[in-house]
């Protein structure tokens, strides 16, 4: 039994949106870019790097594979 008192689907359905969100962040920095949005790209660029670096330090019992995701 695990210490942490969120329920197991809760904490995936939170991993879940914050990885759309890495891919929202991602896409739009990469339109951004394209219009030359430099600076703002670069944030949004980070932000979702940020994220998914985050989601790849999770423990593996924890992560969902990409088919589960899409």
């Amino acid at each position: 039994m695990s210490d942490d008192p969120t329920p197991h689907s809760l904490r995936e359905q939170i991993r879940s949106a914050r990885l759309r969100l890495a891919d929202s962040a991602a896409d739009l920095g990469t339109l951004l870019r394209l219009l030359g949005e430099y600076a703002e790209a670069e944030r949004l660029l980070r932000q979702a790097l940020e994220i998914y670096e985050t989601d790849r330090r999770t423990p593996s019992d924890h992560r969902r594979t990409t088919e589960e995701l899409s």
